[in-house]
């Protein structure tokens, strides 16, 4: 029997609906949302690379939320500087303007990034797969592989839509997915404030090899 949900967690702008695409794209499966989406302020092939409106065979279930319950999840961690400045232009682009110093703090929907990552706990939570969005896009097949044993199925096709294809599709909302981009806006007191925040979690992750110098 299926399980009645699995969650597909992250902190927003962590890359889980750049998983999703994958998911549709070498699996079939779509995977719903806990929010009411609005894919019409997207582009037209927005909901289709999504799978919008195809069975959802797993009841995979995307959500930025804190965990309530202990389903199994799949639970994705990106590089904290780079999430929460592609957060920061969401914001500005879809939602409503917040100051990156309050979106380093957790004074946003779904808290802070490491208190996130921390609460999820996902490399000691039971049915849980961890994955980094930098390894997903480094090594697709890796993540697909992983994916295959976790969900106990085989895929049918492999991963093309790389980033710049899902850039082409929607440039504001599939902005960049670099890191490296993302990470050179955060500098002055606000790179300062996130690592007095952050950087035991950064660390532990491997973003950081060393406390970060000031």
């Amino acid at each position: 029997m299926r399980p009645s949900t699995i969650w597909l967690a992250s902190f927003p702008r962590s890359g889980n609906t750049y998983l999703r695409t994958l998911l549709r794209s070498c699996f079939g499966v779509s995977v719903a949302s806990r929010y009411d989406e609005d894919y019409s302020q997207f582009s037209e092939k927005f909901g289709e690379i999504l799978g919008q409106g195809a069975p959802n065979r797993f009841n995979i279930v995307k959500t930025h939320d804190l965990p309530d319950d202990d389903f199994p999840a799949i639970y994705i961690v990106r590089d904290g500087r780079a999430s929460i400045v592609s957060y920061f232009h969401y914001c500005h682009d879809f939602e409503i303007d917040r100051p990156i110093e309050d979106i380093i703090a957790g004074n946003a929907p779904f808290g802070s990034w490491s208190n996130h990552y921390s609460s999820w706990n996902p490399r000691q939570r039971p049915t849980t797969l961890f994955l980094k969005y930098e390894d997903i896009v480094q090594n697709p097949d890796s993540a697909i592989e992983l994916l295959a044993d976790f969900l106990n199925e085989r895929p049918h096709d492999r991963f093309t839509a790389d980033f710049s294809k899902l850039h082409d599709i929607d440039p504001r909302f599939f902005r960049s997915g670099n890191n490296a981009r993302n990470i050179e806006e955060l500098n002055g007191l606000a790179l300062s404030l996130f690592d007095s925040l952050h950087s035991s979690v950064m660390r532990e992750l491997g973003y950081y090899d060393e406390p970060p110098t000031r």
